[in-house]
């Protein structure tokens, strides 16, 4: 069975080089999978490192069926309040910005810090802009005084003004994460990266649990150029799709692989 496929996380990056690896962060391969059928859309997420203008405007000419979403760099963390309101409102007009990413190892902010991570969504969504909070919680960033489930819940306790996106669903805590995503309307859960990494281990259990339970609230891309639609599709058929204990519905599949991440995207689509 073929599902349309609406990617919530690839990157792409002008030298096409991905930090320490060999993969490619290339605009032309995001282009062949939608050559190909196999993406009907995607968000570009910038890394704090990147010139919002520079894949603002590759966006716009080479992947028009995606979107971008920008990531806060860390010399925006000491804004104020106006600073960040001015800068969102601008990345949003010039850049038709959907949204902003908090990244904590890349910006040096903890999930932890609640002033700053509450001020940067405070007035994302006053700028009606989707936010994206990156979960894995590494070096340089940590240790961290408790799980990563308790701080997810307690920016979605906090701000209940606008849709976050916990991008990577609390890495290897994905199923407290879960629990607590079903607690708060404007909450999303992403699978993206987490799955296919701890795809041999029980975590997948856990996300094809997630599947059939939460689908109205979880999503899951490759973040290219990490994987491809075409790997990522046959490993949730072999590790996910083809388990006969789980009730995975088309209708339920849909919403994971495209329906809510697209219905979340029109939402913020300047000049909707």
């Amino acid at each position: 069975m073929k599902f349309e496929f609406f990617d919530p996380l690839m990157h792409i990056k002008v030298d096409k080089k991905w930090y320490n690896t060999d993969k490619r962060a290339d605009v032309d391969k995001i282009k062949s999978f939608h050559d190909a059928g196999e993406l009907k859309g995607a968000v570009i997420a910038c890394m704090p490192d990147d010139d919002p203008a520079v894949i603002s405007e590759i966006t716009a000419r080479e992947l028009p069926f995606c979107h971008l979403v920008v990531s806060v760099k860390k010399e925006w963390i000491s804004y104020t309040e106006p600073q960040l309101e001015e800068l969102f409102r601008r990345l949003k007009s010039q850049y038709r910005a959907i949204g902003i990413k908090i990244h904590p190892r890349f910006s040096q902010v903890s999930l932890e810090d609640k002033n700053t991570v509450d001020k940067i969504i405070r007035v994302a969504h006053n700028c009606n802009l989707l936010v994206y909070i990156c979960t894995i919680l590494r070096a340089p960033v940590g240790p961290n005084s408790a799980p990563p489930h308790y701080h997810i819940a307690q920016i979605a306790e906090r701000n209940q003004g606008g849709d976050i996106v916990f991008l990577h669903g609390g890495y290897t805590d994905i199923f407290h994460t879960g629990e607590i995503i079903r607690d708060y309307p404007n909450a999303w859960l992403d699978l993206s990266f987490t799955f296919m990494r701890f795809r041999k281990s029980a975590l997948a259990l856990d996300c094809g649990y997630l599947m059939e339970t939460l689908d109205q609230k979880l999503m899951i891309g490759t973040d290219f150029p990490e994987y491809t639609p075409r790997e990522l599709f046959e490993e949730l058929d072999y590790y996910v799709f083809q388990r006969t204990d789980l009730l995975l519905s088309q209708e339920k599949i849909e919403n994971v692989l495209s329906r809510n991440i697209e219905t979340l995207v029109k939402k913020y689509v300047p000049d909707n």
